[in-house]
């Protein structure tokens, strides 16, 4: 079964490695990011966060997209640039190691 893992930086970021499996998504708390090399990771997109109203509406606030979708698709190795902090101002980007196996 995949699994859903969400990660939510910190001051001290991003952990150096992280291993999934094959199918796993992962959500990463953030504004942006990419895939600076490698494979096996497929960037889904950087999502603004939105929730359904009581009517069947769906909400989005305004500013800055608050979650990069990252997919497991195959085995292999990847390294993923991670956009935090005020994206207007002040971006912070860090890197992380996305290992996937079977």
């Amino acid at each position: 079964m995949s699994r859903l893992i969400d990660v939510r930086p910190d001051e001290d970021g991003l952990p150096p490695e992280l291993v999934v499996a094959v199918g796993d998504v992962i959500r990463v708390a953030a504004n942006g990011g990419r895939i600076r090399s490698g494979s096996g990771v497929e960037l889904l997109g950087v999502l603004s966060e939105s929730v359904v109203g009581t009517d069947g509406s769906v909400l989005t606030p305004l500013g800055a997209p608050g979650a990069v979708l990252l997919r497991a698709r195959s085995p292999g190795r990847a390294v993923v640039d991670v956009i935090t902090g005020d994206p207007f101002r002040a971006p912070v980007t860090r890197s992380v190691t996305i290992r996937v196996e079977t």
